[in-house]
Parts: structure tokens; sequence; C-alpha cells
């Protein structure tokens, strides 16, 4: 019979690997160093009563069910899992066709009453799904991506701008970009390095 250490070590090892989580993603979302993730996975030592709930709430789980043995390889907690991550997917993308839909009413307005193309709407469209994304993706998702996301937004909302108030001129906008860029490469290395030893 397994201990409740190696009991709750496989628990949050396998509900980590269902979330798709690598240890340093887990010790990010709780801060927690990825080095305490691996000594609990591993059943040297186990959270804390506090941090158990926070684990569970995290996961989606009752607190009881990170005592049952082979908690996972239950096939109604493994529907429940495929359940909320689409729920949480199809959540976010129907924040995002808000945003598109407004667009298109902005498009369909402005075409109607004042017979302009005002198709730059669309181009803003872009970075402001990708903050949507960005917000969701901070709550539920892989913060990892967060960094791919503020890439996109910076660089959407350069050619946004570029597209709508300079009328094609003013290309050395872009030099903005770059810098903006190397600022989050940075802050991505700073984050990835701040739970290391």
């Amino acid at each position: 019979m397994e201990n409740v250490n190696e009991i709750i070590g496989n628990n949050i090892k396998e509900l980590r690997k269902i979330n798709k989580l690598t240890q340093y993603d887990l010790a990010e979302q709780l801060n927690y160093s990825n080095k305490t993730i691996s000594r609990w996975e591993s059943g040297d030592i186990i959270p804390d009563v506090h941090t158990l709930n926070k684990l569970s709430e995290f996961f989606g789980v009752e607190l009881s069910q990170m005592f049952v043995p082979d908690l996972v390889n239950k096939s109604k907690l493994s529907r429940k899992y495929r359940f909320q991550l689409g729920n949480k997917l199809t959540i976010t993308l129907l924040f995002i066709l808000c945003v598109w839909l407004m667009a298109t009413v902005i498009f369909v307005h402005r075409k109607l009453t004042y017979n302009e193309t005002f198709w730059q709407i669309f181009i803003w469209a872009i970075p402001t799904s990708a903050f949507v994304g960005l917000v969701f993706n901070h709550k539920w998702g892989n913060r990892k991506f967060n960094y791919l996301i503020v890439s996109v937004i910076n660089w959407t909302l350069i050619t946004a701008i570029y597209l709508s108030a300079f009328n094609y001129t003013f290309w050395m906008l872009y030099l903005i970009g770059i810098p903006l860029q190397i600022g989050i490469l940075l802050w991505a290395n700073i984050t990835r390095n701040k739970n290391k030893p």
C-alpha cells in the first residue's frame, strides 16, 4: 500500500501532466520553486494543508480527492478535465468572436451611414483579440505563452497605428517595436530564471 506522501505526489504529478504543465509552469502558477514541486511529486515532502487546498482549487478537484490513489485514472476525472479545458477554450474564443463582431458592426455602420470603407477596423481587431487572449491565457492558460501574445500585441498594434494614422508614410514607427520586443524577451528570460536555484 502506498503511503500518503506517494499518493499525493503521484496525484500532483498526474494532474500537472493532464493539464500539460511542466514543473516550472506549476511552480510559477503557485509561486514556489520547481525544486519544491519535484520534491512534492517524488513524495519526499508533502505540501501543507493550505497549499494542498490551493493545489486542489487550481486543478479543479476536491481536497479529499488529493488523497485518493490513482486519482487521474478515474475515467470521470479525465472527462471532467477535457470538459473544463474545452469550456475554457470556448469561453476565450467567444470573447474573441465578440471583438470581431464589434469590428464588423462598426465596419457596416460606417459603410451604411457615411459610405466609407473603414477596413482598418479589422486591423485594430487583431491586437484587441490578442489582448483578450492574453487576459484569458493569464487566468487559465500556460503563462509562457503570455510573452508570445504580448509580442503579437506589440507588432499588430504598431501596424494598426501605421495603417490608420499615418497613411503608409511613417514606416519608422516600426523601429519603436524593436526595443519593445527586446524588452519582452528580457522580461521572459527574467521570469524563466526566477525559480531556478
